[in-house]
């Protein structure tokens, strides 16, 4: 293989410290007073309330908060394939994944969400959380003076591979 490939990962990281420091002000506090600091704290908990309502209601957030698995497809060899269309999640007796049975159930789990995650939150959200989404999205780029659309752009220079694209998102 002659051929140098280059692999670029989006570290989450800058997004929670973004999404952390809007929570506590400190984003706002490091323009000097030209932010307005309650408005950047709003944005940050109406985020932190819309990313925990998805979770809590879509991604079984409260059931394997505790599990620690580092990716979706760890617990894939306790997974059976089972038609889960009616499989009750909530009624399953799921615990700790201790055991096989429990390590079944959280294979299950993760399929769901990865199934989830493949459709796109379009599939999962009414069109009037989609709009308040976008909404948050259009009011938090704002006052992070585009922050967002910067991160969004770097990403579709990834996608597509530009290099002079990538050079100027990886050194601004």
């Amino acid at each position: 293989m002659d051929q140098k490939m280059n692999v670029y990962i989006w570290d989450m990281d800058e997004t929670l410290i973004l999404l952390k420091s809007l929570i506590n002000g400190t984003y706002a506090e490091a323009f000097n007073g030209s932010k307005n600091v309650q408005s950047g704290i709003e944005i940050g908990t109406m985020w932190e309330n819309h990313i925990l309502q998805i979770c809590d209601d879509h991604f079984f957030y409260e059931q394997v908060e505790n599990c620690n698995m580092p990716y979706l497809d760890v617990m894939k060899q306790y997974d059976d394939g089972r038609d889960l269309t009616d499989y009750d999640f909530n009624k399953d007796g799921f615990g700790p994944p201790s055991d096989d049975l429990n390590k079944k159930r959280l294979a299950y789990r993760h399929r769901s969400i990865a199934h989830k995650y493949k459709k796109g939150l379009h599939s999962i959200l009414e069109k009037d959380m989609i709009k308040s989404w976008s909404k948050l999205y259009d009011v938090t780029d704002s006052y992070t003076d585009m922050w967002f659309s910067s991160a969004r752009d770097c990403l579709e220079q990834c996608a597509v591979g530009n290099q002079v694209g990538l050079l100027y998102c990886f050194y601004q």
